[in-house]
């Protein structure tokens, strides 16, 4: 028995009606997605980074990723869960050594003490530059193997701009990861890093300002920017995690 016209006409009517709709479903559903990713604030955007599988490689790398964490630190539309997720991704970062100063909730409690002062004084930081990878210095001292950098941030007081340039030093795990093993205010150094005459970065990125960093003018985490020429800038009185550490290549 052959079919009818009328019966084909209606069938071909029907896969059409269906080809439609999973174009429009898949349109809608790809819009409604690139929505959500669009919606993502810079805080969300950096803290879903997952270090166990994509540590930073590299010194620079991990400064860099700081840097990053530093600046959404001081976000005041952050939630508290974003304030504690950007703590525990910054202790990741951190030496066993620096992590050992303070537990996660006096840290916790600091870095709130810490943003509270920040946000309250006026500051914001506008942007970061770390140092390049061939200007990244290498050694083996008895604490291991170790490198140092440059981390300059550009803040802002109100209408006053001013450059705090940090010094960090870093030490390879048992793991080969480079962990921060502390800070201080390139002011203190009496001589800048010289450039690395052996090993370099393998990773390249690129060296312009990026959005980023909390500056402080001690080793650890949550200090605060240290007083410049240019503007007066008071250091808020919170608990600050210190290390003495001796970074290579300063004479010291």
């Amino acid at each position: 028995m052959k079919n009818s016209p009328g019966k084909g006409k209606i069938i071909f009517i029907m896969v059409l009606v269906l080809l439609v709709f999973l174009v429009v479903f898949y349109f809608v559903a790809n819009g409604e997605r690139k929505d959500e990713l669009t919606k993502l604030s810079s805080t969300e955007a950096t803290i879903q980074r997952d270090l166990d599988i994509n540590y930073p490689q590299t010194p620079k790398a991990v400064v860099r990723y700081y840097a990053e964490l530093s600046q959404c630190m001081y976000d005041p539309t952050n939630s508290d869960k974003e304030v504690e997720m950007i703590a525990k991704q910054s202790r990741l970062l951190f030496d066993d050594e620096l992590k050992a100063r303070q537990s996660d909730a006096d840290y916790l409690s600091s870095l709130k003490n810490t943003i509270a002062a920040f946000l309250n004084d006026n500051r914001k930081i506008v942007s970061f530059t770390v140092s390049p990878s061939s200007e990244v210095v290498y050694d083996t001292l008895d604490i291991g193997e170790v490198a140092t950098l440059y981390c300059t941030y550009t803040m802002q007081k109100g209408s006053v701009s001013y450059s705090d340039p940090e010094h960090f030093l870093l030490r390879k795990d048992g793991d080969g990861r480079w962990k921060i093993l502390g800070w201080q205010s390139a002011s203190l150094d009496d001589a800048r890093v010289p450039k690395d005459t052996g090993t370099k970065d393998s990773e390249e990125e690129g060296e312009g300002e990026t959005p980023g960093a909390e500056a402080g003018n001690n080793t650890g985490a949550g200090a605060a920017p240290a007083e410049t020429s240019t503007v007066d800038i008071k250091t808020p009185t919170v608990e600050i995690p210190s290390v003495e550490v001796k970074i290579p290549g300063n004479g010291q």
